[in-house]
């Protein structure tokens, strides 16, 4: 098995038995709720949806899984989700099935699937929600982050998870000039906390948990490498060693642990 991020792009391809892109954390419609606060930017699921589907030409994949909060709007589905949410799903199951693991964001996901009376014809692939406890798919588990995971995706080699956005805080040397750069994060679990929350585990694989960027650059995210940081889900803040996260930039580049950093 081997796992293989896609350089400069949110995006990890993984290879196995057959070859699966996975990205996280979209949020389409975002711009919406930015909007409200005063902030006005265009909506940027075209610009989304041509960078997904360049990782996906890119990568050939025989799988597409998107790892929850395919759009943003909660609890209700917004006029935005209901033109764009369908037309991203059919544009990527043109190149290969789809499988989406809800997130805390994608309430009634079910009821924007792409239907054939709003496109020119059916999908060529099938699209399947999958939920918030996540699955395994190909030996590797997929789970959003934000709820405690099924018990089965501890025996594989390899958990992915979004829902953080994980982002480290460079200072320039004279302090003067900061920047924000989105990052991956690798993890292990800490045994004891997992045995802890599910009494007993019938398959120990001692995954990795690989925390994934957000595709989408606008929707912020926690800094890792500040004392503060508050991790988001029981995955991050309950089941991992946090001092010994390893941080690695988009473009491969390991840049230490994240508890070294601050």
């Amino acid at each position: 098995m081997r796992l293989k991020p896609l350089i400069d792009e949110p995006a990890m391809v993984v290879e196995n038995e057959f070859k699966t892109l996975v990205i996280a954390d979209l949020h389409l419609g975002i711009e919406a709720e930015l909007r409200q606060k005063g902030i006005n930017i265009g909506s940027q699921t075209d610009k989304l949806l041509e960078r997904a589907i360049k990782c996906v030409e890119a990568a050939e994949p025989d799988v597409i899984v998107l790892l929850g909060d395919v759009k943003h709007a909660v609890p209700k589905i917004s006029f935005v989700d209901r033109k764009e949410v369908p037309f991203f799903f059919a544009a990527l199951a043109e190149y290969a099935p789809v499988y989406v693991v809800k997130g805390n964001h994608d309430g009634q996901l079910n009821k924007l699937l792409p239907k054939a009376t709003e496109l020119e014809g059916k999908p060529k692939h099938e699209i399947h929600i999958k939920g918030a406890k996540g699955f395994l798919l190909d030996g590797v588990g997929y789970t959003h982050g934000h709820s405690w995971p099924s018990e089965d995706l501890f025996s594989a080699k390899y958990i992915l998870v979004g829902h953080n956005h994980p982002r480290i805080r460079l200072v320039s040397a004279s302090a003067h000039y900061t920047s924000m750069k989105s990052v991956w994060i690798r993890a292990k679990c800490d045994y004891e906390a997992v045995k802890k929350r599910y009494r007993e585990i019938s398959s120990w694989g001692d995954p990795w948990v690989i925390i994934m960027p957000a595709f989408n650059e606008i929707c912020g995210g926690v800094t890792f490498n500040t004392a503060n940081r508050n991790l988001l889900g029981p995955i991050a803040s309950k089941l991992l060693r946090i001092d010994n996260m390893e941080v690695y930039l988009l473009d491969g580049t390991y840049i230490g642990k994240a508890g070294d950093l601050d």
